[in-house]
């Protein structure tokens, strides 16, 4: 995984965007500044990285944010990772690359995804935007817009995924 690959674009009408601290599992992978963070289980007191086509609304434990700093777990003490709280501020924009580049490199092909709900890909080791997943009303993301000039896409985490799933 790569560091910053989210970052904040605009955090609404906050002056400051609001973290909280969690804690990093000992001898668990570690999270980077500008990686989606979950919760280890339901009910959990640890953060671990969000996976693969995630998150999933009712399937995916809750989504806390993007960490803000890198978690600083060693292999024998739990640490700390401080996250964006994505349930803090709703109007927070954030931005990452298209897992395509070519499918967010023109003006009318983001103004298409505009809308459309989806999920992070985690296949190249770097978080991006699924642009070709289909719209789902389970996907945790929804796309707010993008910069063609970079193939960057600026979403919004939908509310309902930092509940994580619901039993």
């Amino acid at each position: 995984m790569a560091l910053n690959d989210v970052r904040i674009l605009n955090s609404g009408s906050a002056t400051v965007t609001p973290s909280l601290k969690f804690l990093a599992e000992a001898a668990a992978t570690q999270m980077l500044a500008g990686e989606p963070v979950k919760a280890k289980s339901a009910g959990s007191k640890y953060a671990i990285p969000v996976a693969d086509a995630e998150p999933v609304i009712g399937t995916t434990t809750a989504v806390w944010g993007i960490a803000a700093t890198t978690s600083d777990a060693t292999a024998s003490a739990d640490g700390s990772v401080y996250v964006y709280d994505a349930g803090g501020n709703p109007g927070t924009v954030y931005s990452a690359r298209a897992k395509s580049a070519a499918a967010a490199d023109t003006q009318a092909e983001i103004d298409a995804l505009i809308g459309k709900r989806t999920v992070f890909d985690l296949t190249t080791g770097t978080y991006t935007i699924d642009t070709a997943a289909g719209d789902s009303s389970a996907s945790g993301l929804i796309i707010v817009g993008g910069n063609p000039n970079t193939s960057e896409i600026y979403f919004k985490i939908r509310p309902a995924a930092s509940e994580g799933a619901i039993a």
